[in-house]
């Protein structure tokens, strides 16, 4: 996990020794007594992802350090890496309502891959939550529940009649709602969704193009970078010389702006 940067709270040697095995030689781990400790760090964009410990007596402390950094940085990667054996039998719902973004049950799942996946994966959905709260009075409100998912599943090539079964409706109907509510074809919307969340990642420092599109499920990072090339014009080296979210929510827009006067071009079956 090239760059990636996370805190543990509090310093439990057990779970720092687990951390360092999932972020690998390349990543790095950080330990805090508490969340106060951890906030200006992860303020400041240094941390990628925090892992709070929530082991028996310690429960109560482990909640109210959860809802701080909830309430302090809204779409920061919490994962909660629990002992439930120890825990409250209702702990799961408070854990929820706290704000975690994962769950690892300490013993049970948390083995080096998995853990490495519930990292990327935690961070992944946070990236998504940004962007929605950032873009999603663009889209009309019967389609913002599609908004959301497309962006939380943008690690999946999801294809348009996987979609429209999530959502219980068929393909065509899907298609004509997006066209009644002035919005690119479905095909297409899901792709601007990955480069969305792609253009994200690629922002964070020590991300190279091949472990995005290994993480969001391109075949390769030129196939990415194709794809990039083909919906915003321009190569991933000149969008790497600049933000490559603005460039790419700055295309997006444009786009939403084509489809509402009927001016996008049609829809390639290789997207």
């Amino acid at each position: 996990m090239i760059g990636f940067a996370v805190s543990c709270i509090p310093e439990s040697p057990l779970l720092l020794a687990r951390l360092r095995a999932a972020v690998g030689p390349r990543g790095s781990v950080r330990p805090f007594p508490d969340g106060t400790a951890a906030l200006l760090p992860i303020v400041r964009g240094e941390i990628d992802a925090t892992v709070v410990a929530v082991e028996g007596a310690n429960s109560d402390v482990a909640l109210r350090t959860i809802r701080q950094l909830r309430a302090a940085i809204p779409a920061h990667a919490i994962i909660a890496w629990c002992e439930l054996r120890t825990s409250p039998s209702r702990f799961l719902l408070d854990l929820a309502q706290a704000g975690v973004t994962e769950l690892v049950l300490r013993d049970v799942e948390d083995v080096q891959h998995v853990l490495a996946r519930v990292l990327a994966s935690a961070t992944q959905r946070s990236t998504a939550r940004q962007i929605d709260e950032r873009l999603r009075d663009l889209i009309a409100e019967p389609i913002k529940p599609l908004f959301r998912f497309a962006l939380e599943h943008a690690h999946e090539a999801l294809g348009v009649d996987e979609v429209s079964a999530t959502f219980g409706i068929t393909r065509r109907t899907l298609s004509n709602r997006m066209v009644e509510h002035r919005l690119p074809r479905p095909r297409m919307f899901l792709t601007w969704c990955r480069l969305l969340v792609a253009a994200a990642l690629l922002d964070e420092r020590g991300r190279s193009l091949d472990s995005v599109a290994g993480q969001l499920d391109f075949p390769s990072g030129h196939g990415l970078g194709m794809v990039f090339h083909r919906y915003l014009g321009t190569g991933i080296n000149a969008l790497r010389g600049q933000q490559v979210s603005g460039a790419v929510e700055r295309a997006f827009r444009a786009a939403l702006d084509q489809a509402a006067v009927g001016s996008l071009p049609l829809e390639s079956s290789a997207d």
